[in-house]
């Protein structure tokens, strides 16, 4: 009995031996990449400002959401589409620099001059594709939509808008990162697609604007987007045409990876953005919601997106084995991003309350922001990690390169399974009734 009496504490010790061992490992590890969760806090932590401040204005003007029938549709997409196209250039470049093909921001640089001229073409063409594609499911849904002439003159005069003036935003970050010495794939893709949310959600709102002042002269409406779809069909073909450079690349390569996974992104968002439009009234009488949505969607694909742009990088420079092994290196990657969600997800939540709480925006407490959010985000930081890290090896291993793929599909996919998460948490905790 006495023997029996001592095995127990051995046991317990064991067990408190073990715990302690892992929380020094798990202290190490953040120790040892405190500059690179740093960086990636910094830039999360302006992303939530900015994407909260950008889901102010969609709480503010729910009402023309709700006057302009499917017009939430275009919302996800659209945002999608600017961290899609600007996260990857930015990954590029990133990329670019690392490996040392890129060693000056000039229009002299065959780097920067076809990322320039790829993104422009591409953010053109893709415009047009999305007011088509979200017409499409609306009809095919049966759900009361704009209709096709108004949905693509929304969507190319918000996206070719916000797409140039992201595309100026993108280059300057890359050069004052490359100056200060700043890892740009820490920093890069939270940035834009923060920025993307700033920029875009206003100008899809002044396009809305404009196609309901003018909507009774349909025919206006109607020859402005046969005109804006005849320019994307040029652009398209204005890409395939080009030639390769001296060293035998082309910005075409760009577009002909890119394209059929911006389709794809395109697609997710889309549906995302139906689900959205399915429960629209539901969400519109919890106003909060409208404010934080940008923001939950944009911290997980941004969570994503950083590990991605990393490992991606550590493709390209050959660290890191083109196989499914998980080791210490992915490891302590998925470390850092679990962390950062820890971190990010309930202070979403704060923020996103407080802006709402300012402008007289409500319809959930405090507490249950805190606990919705974060529990939906840790979901989807899971759901991230896993697919990130199969896309970027499948990608590289088929030949394919990680920086056209992965940021796309990841930022999208998380889009859709972040409404579909979040939409669930609400119901199964009674914040909204479907």
């Amino acid at each position: 009995m006495p023997r029996r009496k001592m095995i127990q504490p051995h046991k317990d010790r064991s067990v408190y031996d073990s715990l302690t061992y892992s929380f020094r490992k798990f202290k190490q590890n953040i120790k040892e990449n405190s500059k690179t969760i740093a960086e990636s806090f910094v830039a999360l932590f302006i992303s939530v400002i900015t994407a909260v401040s950008a889901g102010l204005l969609l709480g503010k003007y729910e009402e023309t959401l709700l006057l302009l029938p499917g017009l939430i549709i275009l919302v996800p997409p659209a945002l999608g589409m600017r961290g899609n196209l600007f996260a990857a250039l930015g990954s590029r470049i990133g990329s670019a620099l690392h490996i040392g093909t890129l060693d000056r921001f000039s229009m002299q640089n065959s780097v920067v001059r076809d990322n320039v001229k790829a993104n422009i073409l591409l953010t053109i063409i893709m415009s047009v594709v999305l007011g088509a594609m979200a017409e499409l499911l609306s009809v095919a849904l049966g759900i009361e939509s704009i209709g096709l002439f108004s949905f693509v003159l929304i969507s190319f005069v918000g996206g070719v808008l916000a797409g140039l003036l992201l595309l100026a935003i993108t280059f300057g970050t890359a050069i004052l990162a490359y100056r200060q010495g700043w890892d740009l794939a820490n920093i890069h893709a939270p940035l834009i697609t923060a920025l993307g949310d700033f920029v875009t959600i206003p100008f899809l709102l002044i396009a809305a604007f404009l196609v309901q002042e003018i909507q009774i002269h349909i025919g206006y409406i109607a020859i402005v987007s046969i005109v804006v779809m005849a320019i994307a069909i040029m652009s398209l073909f204005i890409a395939l045409m080009a030639k390769p450079d001296k060293h035998g690349f082309s910005y075409k390569f760009i577009i002909i990876q890119s394209l059929p996974i911006l389709l794809l992104a395109g697609f997710l968002d889309s549906v995302a953005g139906v689900i959205i439009e399915a429960d629209i009234h539901a969400i519109a009488a919890v106003p909060i919601l409208l404010v934080i949505l940008p923001a939950f969607i944009g911290e997980g694909g941004n969570i994503g997106n950083i590990l991605a742009s990393r490992l991606s990088t550590k493709l390209h420079l050959g660290t890191l084995d083109v196989n499914l092994q998980v080791s210490k290196e992915v490891r302590t990657e998925f470390l850092i991003s679990y962390f950062l969600a820890f971190l990010i997800f309930p202070l979403t939540a704060i923020i996103g309350y407080f802006f709402g709480a300012f402008f007289g925006i409500g319809g959930m407490t405090l507490f249950q922001m805190i606990f919705i959010i974060g529990f939906a985000g840790y979901i989807l930081t899971t759901i991230a990690i896993i697919s990130t890290f199969l896309i970027s090896i499948f990608s590289f291993r088929y030949g394919l390169d990680p920086d056209n793929i992965t940021i796309p599909i990841i930022t999208s996919l998380i889009d859709l399974l972040g409404v579909i998460s979040l939409i669930i948490v609400l119901e199964l905790f009674g914040i909204i009734a479907v």
